[in-house]
């Protein structure tokens, strides 16, 4: 298997990487949905820059270890000016590679540079005009009319679609996931692989947990806390085999190091590098969890609305009246709302239950 071929379904998409990276310019928008492919189209990208006929080269790239391939995400709401701009980004992009021609610095949510009123943006549009000349940089976004015009029309853009349900489908089944279990996964993933494969493996039981707490609801303090608490547990152990494959990448990069004889100050880069990743890897998953898990309510409360004539076979009808409903329907979207703006995890699951309708013993939240 080569690099190209972990985008299942995007051909076009690859047809037009691959020619942009026999002769690339010093700039690129990719745009896609989170989840349709974007991300491993950029990591694919990076790699034919830097390493396009070194295997070893390319999956440190794909991986995001590579020390030429330096990605960058928003900690906060958006990138900062002076901390991620001004001292990590643009400094970034004005040093030498270390093992080939080129350097790629990738930044993921670019549209966020856009979050303090494009101050943050503002800042990186001379590197964008003018970027070192072994530096190609990739912004990588699923909003691009939410940057700056400015910012756009310094990058070729390059779209990546969504994928079609039916090649995700085949996707799954072919990596050995159940026929019916994959064809659901794929009807509710919205076109994005990695969000299919999530939810026919890790995300299960975290979807399973919220609407079994939805469903156990009757109005008290007590059980509405209780549920809260088998959330998280169920949320903590959808992160645990992630954990378990942080702790293989930082140990087989050490090795690595040593065998390609990286010198002290490389190494603690990319070491760095790979210890940060691995923080915003492990809070993009749990996030991903609890936004997965409102999504099942939202499921399960629209079907209460709906009626069973539309209701998913999966999930259990809940006796509610469209009022009820329509009330639980408005607590998720304060839910997810709150989920965008960094909360503590623990806190907006307790405040999401006590203001869903009794399923047992009555309909109305606790006040």
């Amino acid at each position: 298997m080569t690099t190209w071929d972990r985008l299942v379904g995007q051909e076009r998409a690859v047809a037009t990487l691959q020619r942009a990276a026999e002769r690339p310019v010093h700039a690129y928008l990719l745009v896609g949905p989170r989840g349709s492919g974007v991300e491993d189209a950029a990591r694919c990208f990076a790699a034919a820059l830097v390493a396009p006929d070194d295997a070893r080269a390319a999956d440190l790239a794909w991986r995001g270890m590579h020390p030429d391939v330096v990605e960058f995400e928003p900690e906060g709401t958006g990138f900062r000016v002076n901390e991620d701009v001004r001292q990590r980004i643009i400094p970034e992009a004005s040093r030498s590679p270390i093992e080939g021609a080129r350097k790629v610095v990738v930044l993921f949510e670019a549209d966020r540079l856009s979050a303090n009123a494009a101050v943050s943006a503002n800042a990186l549009l001379k590197t964008l005009e003018e970027p070192p000349t072994r530096t190609v940089l990739l912004l990588v976004t699923a909003v691009p009319d939410d940057l700056p015009e400015t910012v756009r029309s310094r990058c070729q853009r390059i779209d990546v679609a969504p994928r079609p349900a039916a090649a995700i489908r085949a996707t799954l089944e072919a990596e050995g996931v159940d026929p019916d279990r994959a064809a659901r996964a794929a009807a509710r993933s919205g076109g994005q692989l990695g969000r299919a494969r999530a939810l026919a493996g890790p995300l299960a039981p975290a979807r399973n947990a919220f609407v079994a707490a939805a469903t156990g609801l009757d109005g008290r303090a007590g059980t509405a806390v209780a549920a809260a608490d088998s959330i998280a547990e169920v949320c903590r152990a959808t992160v645990t085999a992630l954990e378990e494959r942080h702790a293989e990448e930082a140990e087989a990069l050490a090795a690595e190091l040593d065998d390609a004889g990286y010198p002290e100050r490389s190494r603690a880069a990319v070491v760095n590098r790979l210890t940060d990743r691995h923080k915003r890897e492990h809070r993009a998953a749990r996030r991903r969890a609890l936004a997965e898990g409102i999504a099942a309510l939202e499921d399960l409360y629209r079907d209460a609305l709906a009626g069973a004539a539309h209701r998913d076979p999966e999930q259990p009808v809940l006796p509610l009246t469209p009022a009820a409903a329509a009330m639980a329907l408005d607590a998720c979207r304060t839910a997810r709302e709150s989920l965008a703006r960094n909360p503590n995890e623990a806190l907006l699951v307790e405040r999401l239950l006590v203001h869903l309708p009794a399923a047992r013993g009555g309909v109305s939240p606790l006040r």
